[in-house]
């Protein structure tokens, strides 16, 4: 008895530090400010708003995941600029691509979808060799499994 106690002890202790960590995200405020300081437009601008003020809850508490979304986002943009680079220049080329071949939209999709892919995979595979995203990517997953088991309980 005192071992389901004990695991039950620890289970709740690792909860608490996720979702202390979930809930260290920044103030609505900032976040609003940092969204108004790119050269996004307004559109965009109020997409993000609305990310930011996205919540959920788990059991008696209330977790910002759009503000934490949000802040892991900024830092993943910052920490790996190859694969932004990367998903960038796909980007361009679709929008090339889709100009050129007008004449085949189905070709111009398909095409389109190849670059994109090509484009994330290329800058991923770059910051991979860094080790720099494997370890991000760990270290968030890590962060969000314990409210996964929270929420199928």
């Amino acid at each position: 008895m005192k071992t389901n106690q004990s695991d039950s002890s620890q289970e709740d202790e690792v909860f608490q530090e996720a979702l202390s960590a979930i809930q260290s995200s920044s103030p609505l405020t900032k976040i609003r400010k940092m969204i108004d300081n790119t050269n996004l437009s307004a559109d965009m601008k109020a997409l993000l708003y609305d990310i930011a003020k996205i919540t959920i809850k788990v059991g008696e508490t209330i977790i910002a995941v759009g503000r934490r979304v949000l802040d892991l986002s900024m830092m993943l943009v910052s920490k790996f600029p190859h694969t932004t680079l990367g998903v960038i220049v796909a980007v361009v080329l679709m929008t090339v691509t889709s100009s050129v071949l007008a004449w085949a939209p189905l070709l111009a999709v398909a095409l389109n979808k190849l670059l994109l892919i090509l484009g994330f995979t290329a800058g991923a595979v770059e910051d991979i060799r860094q080790n720099a995203m494997r370890e991000a990517m760990e270290r968030i997953a890590l962060q969000w499994a314990p409210l996964h088991k929270a929420a199928t309980l």
